[in-house]
């Protein structure tokens, strides 16, 4: 049957020759867009053929993949092992994995990465060599990364991953970093439906670029994603005071029901609201230490940690804050005519609803905030310590990532986890990636062919690694939850669907001002001001000063690289 098959497969080669040659028996790179590349990895002429510059392996993945030289076949990965109070970077768990395999000393998550990689690099016939930086804070890594790739020396890191810092280091670095969409024969397919395009598009401050090189195999973006993770036998317990906050208005809870079923449904049902939120906390409150106020030593709705930073984030850009406006210069005598430009809004009427539903509920019974400075309060894992000890209904807004830490997995009680609250019930529900910086970005002085290895072997990795996420799923949402795993997954199907742009919050970092009160981030508006008119306020005083910053952004934006050197590293 083979032979047959081969038979009238060469038949019809013949029959349309001229036409269809090219397409006929197995299809290999197309090689007329760049010239053969020689053993120093430069394209320019060359005795080399044609075939001896591609790779016939890199065909199944993409059909126009032209390899760089053979004598430098290494890709180099540097990432960051930098661990904050917020357990956000494990990428020396997720990107690169273990060395080596060990009989019951090797999870199992580390095992499909370790596979994984493996697999890619022996398809492409690459060697990977990893580094980390685990010695440097978020403020110093723009630097670092500055002074590597500005000294163009041969040894820097082809790849940087979660290096990014929210794309200040754009700024910071004169263009650190190359456009992906510019690398010919990359793989990555941003006409692809799905949530994940049209994030790592928006991640582009004007969304004609895509720095990005989102997936599967950076899992930190998929760690990132904010949710509510709430306490499912706390919630039944108490089903007869928090029952009236979910059902229906005169329904009640029937003998041997369970609360619980019925709030996934009211989420599910588009219902869930900071209001439905507060109406919990109250009920669920326990005056335990009897000083008739609330404190951290009651039994609580819901304990954040003061209105800055991560938790500030999530609640404020959750609710699908759109803070800019996306518009294109259209005046000739402008240097930047024709670009596309970022203008903070006239107003902040969508920032002071944000205050109102938020301080709505912490102003009430149930609902506490402090601080997670170890030096000035509670800290974050003393929250967690607080949800798994049974007095704690939600554990606050916080990133799927923080699930995996140890008082979440090591807790008797059964846990699941709901998207953050929306400010009426009319709204989509918004899951914002909380920190962009888990992101990987090519050196600008890679070469255009090593650019292309890099796309290959990331988009192989991608495309393999939905057995990583589904671990990570059984890790942080599953464990313990065994009987609600319907509802945790209908949880997570709306997580997934709706998440939003990190952008609103990426400007938001490398506009801020100088530090204090009325500068700086907007989300300090919930911390310092006590009405949602004094948020406009702030708001209005800043806008000027913010907008000139974003300004000056956008020029160094548009001046960044756009096309990968043709050269490697000198």
């Amino acid at each position: 049957m083979k032979k047959l098959n081969g038979i009238l497969a060469l038949l019809l080669c013949l029959l349309f020759l001229v036409p269809a040659l090219a397409s006929c028996g197995k299809k290999t790179p197309d090689a007329t867009t760049a010239e053969p590349t020689t053993a120093g990895g430069e394209q320019g002429s060359s005795t080399s053929s044609t075939t001896e510059a591609t790779t016939s392996k890199w065909e199944t993945i993409g059909n126009a993949v032209s390899a760089y030289a053979a004598s430098d076949r290494t890709l180099r990965i540097q990432y960051d092992m930098y661990v904050s109070s917020e357990n956000i970077p494990q990428n020396d768990k997720y990107i690169q994995g273990p060395d080596r395999i060990i009989d019951g000393g090797t999870s199992q998550i580390e095992e499909k990465v370790y596979n994984r990689n493996r697999e890619a690099a022996e398809l492409l016939g690459l060697t990977l060599e990893y580094s980390s930086w685990d010695d440097l804070g978020w403020g110093k890594q723009a630097g670092r990364i500055n002074q590597l790739v500005g000294a163009v020396t041969a040894d820097a890191p082809d790849l940087f991953i979660d290096m990014l810092y929210d794309l200040n280091v754009a700024m910071k670095t004169s263009g650190s970093f190359k456009d992906i969409r510019s690398i010919p024969g990359s793989f990555f397919n941003f006409e692809a439906e799905g949530w994940m395009t049209d994030w790592m598009e928006s991640l582009s401050f004007t969304r004609d670029r895509a720095y990005i090189l989102g997936g599967d195999y950076f899992l930190e973006l998929f760690r990132a994603m904010g949710v509510l993770p709430f306490n499912i036998d706390l919630m039944d317990a108490n089903a007869e005071k928090l029952a009236p906050a979910i059902l229906p208005d005169g329904e009640t809870l029937g003998q041997d029901e369970e609360l619980t079923t019925y709030f996934f449904d009211l989420v599910d049902e588009g219902k869930w609201t900071w209001d439905v939120l507060g109406k919990l906390c109250a009920a669920m409150w326990v005056d335990t230490d009897g000083n008739g106020a609330n404190s951290f030593e009651d039994t609580l709705g819901i304990v954040t940690d003061r209105y800055t930073g991560l938790p500030a984030a999530l609640m404020v850009y959750s609710s699908g804050v759109q803070l800019t406006e996306t518009y294109v210069i259209e005046d000739e005598a402008d240097e930047n005519n024709g670009k596309t430009w970022v203008k903070y809004k006239d107003d902040s009427t969508i920032l002071g609803s944000v205050f109102d539903a938020v301080s709505g509920v912490f102003s009430g019974r149930g609902a506490f905030v402090t601080n997670y400075n170890p030096d000035s309060g509670k800290n974050l894992k003393e929250h967690y310590a607080k949800f798994a000890s049974d007095t704690l209904l939600f554990a606050g807004p916080i990133v799927l990532g923080a699930l995996e830490e140890e008082s979440f997995q090591t807790m008797n009680s059964i846990w699941s986890v709901v998207p953050i609250p929306k400010i009426k019930a009319e709204q989509e529900y918004n899951t914002m990636i909380h920190n962009i910086a888990d992101v990987g970005a090519i050196n600008v002085n890679t070469s255009a062919d090593k650019a292309r290895a890099l796309s290959a072997f990331l988009q192989f990795c991608n495309e393999n690694s939905g057995d990583i996420r589904e671990e990570f799923q059984q890790v942080v949402t599953k464990f313990k939850t065994t009987t609600y795993n319907q509802g945790t997954d209908r949880m997570l199907d709306i997580i997934y669907k709706h998440v939003i742009s990190g952008r609103e919050k990426a400007l938001e970092d490398v506009a801020e001002g100088t530090s204090g009160k009325s500068s700086g981030s907007w989300m300090k508006g919930l911390e310092y001001t006590g009405t949602s008119a004094d948020v406009a306020s702030l708001y209005q005083s800043n806008l000027s000063s913010k907008q000139a910053k974003l300004d000056s952004i956008l020029t160094k934006w548009y001046a960044l690289p756009v096309t990968p050197s043709e050269t490697p590293a000198e």
